[in-house]
Parts: C-alpha cells; structure tokens; sequence
C-alpha cells in the first residue's frame, strides 16, 4: 500500500512538473507540423518520460490535443 503510495505522488508530481515546465505546445514543435516528435521532445526529460503516456493513439507523436490532456489531469 505505502508503494502505492508513493508511485501516486511520483505520478502527479511528474504531471504537475510537466505542465509547470511547458510554456506552450509550440515550445516543443520546432518545426511547427502540429506534432511534438520523438526527438523535438529529448529538449525536456519530463516530456521524454512522459512522451509514451501522453501519445494515446500510438503514432510515435504528440498532437497539441494529446498534448493538452496534461491540463484535464491535474
């Protein structure tokens, strides 16, 4: 149960530390063609860590609707 716990916490603070670091999708599309990629995302360890959770659909990238499921989870 403590591990639980704990792996709560990490999760949300993980959550939290993302959307607190992510200005805007945009900040992480470079190349503007809607998607945050696989390699635009290595610009933040938080984003990385997360990449596989937030592409729900599995595509191997982030639409800025993906993206925004960060703020429905806080």
């Amino acid at each position: 149960m403590k591990t639980m716990v704990n792996l709560s916490i990490i999760a949300a603070a993980t959550l939290i530390s993302a959307h607190a670091f992510a200005a805007s999708f945009s900040d992480f599309d470079t190349d503007s063609d809607g998607y945050i990629s696989q390699k635009e995302a290595k610009v933040s360890n938080t984003l990385t860590q997360l990449f596989d959770r937030l592409d729900a659909d599995g595509d191997g990238k982030i639409s800025q609707k993906e993206f925004k499921a960060l703020d429905s989870e806080q």
